[in-house]
């Protein structure tokens, strides 16, 4: 029987979706000290960014012949090392869209009105009522990365008012024959750009793509989002600029080593949103990554 391991969290339908389908599941998600015990006669594992699939992973999973990542990513997969054994790797970079776009989109409108400093300081009675903030209506949103989150990040985006370009080595037709929407290269989006939105994954040409040489280049009162991955944005760098105002605020939904500690260095500043990786953690997105990744695998396997 070909048996499934499940090594990550999924939503409660991955369990009944796949054993419907005549696979044998064994859900390890509550005990990660069974993993390496289950993967030996495994046949696939589903996992989601926790679990990191490596070499060692593998040399344990002799008869492994699919692994399902249920989310975006795959920096926490061995591709290269999947690639040498023919291991297929699978995806669902459709289900979490609407998740990460909306995450984005209420990021950039916190850092605007600077909400979350005005949370801390009306708790603590101190009604900071003339602090001004800005609107988004009228400025310049520029996204590096249109893909699937980005592109629907755009449409939010434009229909609230904003100009948005883009940056992609993809340009997406559909997305080119919006009103108020215009692709760019990266150097012109930099400098025009009222809030910069990452949306890309990481791979040797974007880490730290963010550095000290690209953020010289933005207006300044800049804002910068990031749900995307961490390491795109070199985090020594923007310290400064924080702290100078040349860029007004940063919300980072990833970082470049995660889980994150509390003393990391930008959490001494007010104009930094952080969340802990959480842009794919709405039940809906759940949904839909584990029907996604459960469907291809069944899809796999079947033929």
């Amino acid at each position: 029987m070909t048996k499934v391991v499940i090594a990550d969290q999924l939503h409660p339908d991955a369990n009944s979706i796949l054993t419907e389908a005549g696979l044998d599941v064994i859900d390890i998600s509550n005990n990660k000290n069974e993993l390496f015990a289950n993967i030996k006669d495994a046949h696939a594992i589903i996992v989601r960014s926790a679990t990191k699939v490596t070499k060692e992973l593998l040399d344990f999973a002799p008869n492994l012949r699919i692994i399902g990542r249920a989310g975006v990513g795959l920096d926490n997969v061995d591709l290269e090392e999947c690639k040498k054994r023919q291991i297929v790797v699978v995806n669902s970079p459709e289900g979490p869209t609407q998740s990460v776009a909306e995450i984005t989109l209420g990021l950039i409108i916190a850092l605007s009105r600077k909400l979350i400093i005005l949370d801390k300081e009306t708790k603590k009675g101190n009604w900071p009522k003339k602090m001004k903030g800005h609107e988004i209506h009228g400025k310049t949103l520029g996204i590096i990365g249109s893909g699937a989150i980005g592109g629907t990040l755009a449409k939010y985006c434009i229909a609230m008012g904003m100009r948005v370009i883009a940056y992609d080595i993809v340009k997406i037709a559909e997305l080119e024959k919006l009103n108020g929407f215009e692709y760019v290269q990266l150097d012109e989006l930099f400098s025009n750009a009222d809030v910069i939105s990452i949306h890309v994954p990481l791979v040797k040409a974007t880490k730290h793509m963010i550095n000290q040489s690209s953020i010289a280049k933005m207006k300044d009162g800049v804002i910068i989002v990031n749900a995307a991955r961490g390491g795109v944005i070199d985090e020594n760098s923007v310290f400064e600029p924080l702290k100078n105002g040349k860029i007004a605020g940063l919300a980072l939904d990833v970082y470049e080593s995660e889980p994150v500690t509390a003393d990391h260095k930008l959490f001494e500043l007010e104009n930094v949103i952080a969340t802990p990786h959480i842009g794919a953690q709405t039940h809906e997105a759940n949904r839909k990554n584990t029907s996604i990744v459960c469907d291809k695998l069944i899809s796999f396997f079947a033929n």
